[in-house]
């Protein structure tokens, strides 16, 4: 019961997202210090897209222009193949032949979690939420 009040929470808030990009703003650059720059970065409530039809979600993408390393955070629409993905890789779609070298790319859905260059707060969640799992089955076997 308590998991699934926790889910509508997460859900019935509007999502923000850190966007910059490292080619404006040095300060985009991993790691990223968002203690001590939170000032100078724009935090951004993300739009529910086009008629309010698709959940927002955060994206990180590195990508390689001209051999200089860029560093892209932005609020954003999941993409097709980014539909059901709440916390993880971004779609092909990012990879398609013809754009930017893309390094990696990463997608979340809690607030100001494309700061992350390390595990996410849902990554983090859900580890959390195993381990109290296991923890509860492993005890209930033995001292029943």
């Amino acid at each position: 019961m308590f998991y699934k009040f926790f889910i509508v929470c997460l859900t019935g808030s509007a999502l923000r997202c850190w966007v910059c990009s490292s080619n404006v703003n040095v300060m985009c650059n991993d790691p990223m210090n968002t203690t001590d720059h939170q000032a100078a970065f724009h935090i951004r409530t993300c739009d529910p897209g086009p008629y309010g039809s698709s959940k927002p979600i955060c994206r990180k993408i590195v990508k390689r222009e001209y051999g200089e390393r860029i560093i892209i955070r932005q609020c954003s629409t999941p993409y097709h193949d980014e539909i059901d993905v709440i916390d993880g890789q971004c779609g092909n779609s990012m990879t398609q032949p013809g754009r930017d070298v893309i390094e990696s790319c990463h997608i979340c859905s809690s607030d100001l979690c494309n700061s992350a260059t390390a595990i996410s707060s849902m990554r983090l969640l859900y580890i959390t939420i195993i381990i109290f799992l296991a923890c509860t089955f492993h005890q209930s076997k033995y001292f029943l």
